[in-house]
């Protein structure tokens, strides 16, 4: 499927720069969009470890996100 590989391939472009970052938040962020677009490619393939891993990842980098927005306020 065309459009999966294409997501796939943006996912690792997201990883990959979030790896690449040098800054804490710059990565979560980058790391969090790759994580978010392997997600829907493992939905749009019913690949469900795909799934599961990358949707824990994902919350684990959402908590950590807003965990950091409320400590400064």
């Amino acid at each position: 499927m065309v459009l999966a590989e294409i997501i796939a391939w943006i996912a690792t472009i997201f990883r990959g720069c979030g790896m690449l970052a040098k800054r804490a938040d710059i990565v979560k962020y980058l790391v969090s969009l790759g994580n978010l677009f392997w997600l829907i490619n493992g939905i749009i393939t019913h690949n469900t470890p795909l799934m599961v891993s990358n949707g824990f990842c994902l919350a684990v980098m959402v908590y950590e996100i807003i965990k950091k927005q409320i400590k400064k306020k």
